[in-house]
């Protein structure tokens, strides 16, 4: 969200992208900012799945949250992964 920010220079309705152009070049050090991130996410994404699969309080706050029987599945007109998740090919 960060670079889209700086590149559109707004932050929820980007006015970077016009019909046949864009608007403005990038922000100099942007390109070198992607790059930076994009070496470090992986550590970050680890950090995150360690957080989350060994975090007690998490796991119990989700453990039988949100379940579907087939019936309600059927009931609810499901298709495609939603069915498949409540266990019907």
């Amino acid at each position: 969200m960060e670079f889209y920010e700086r590149v559109s220079g707004a932050r929820m309705h980007a006015k970077y992208i016009r019909p046949g152009t864009i608007t403005k070049d990038l922000p100099k050090g942007l390109l070198n900012d992607i790059f930076l991130f994009t070496k470090k996410f992986t550590s970050r994404i680890n950090e995150l799945e360690e957080l989350l699969t060994t975090n007690r309080i998490w796991i119990q706050r989700l453990i039988n949250i949100g379940l579907i029987s087939k019936k309600q599945a059927i009931n609810y007109g499901f298709s495609g992964v939603l069915l498949r998740a409540c266990g019907i090919k």
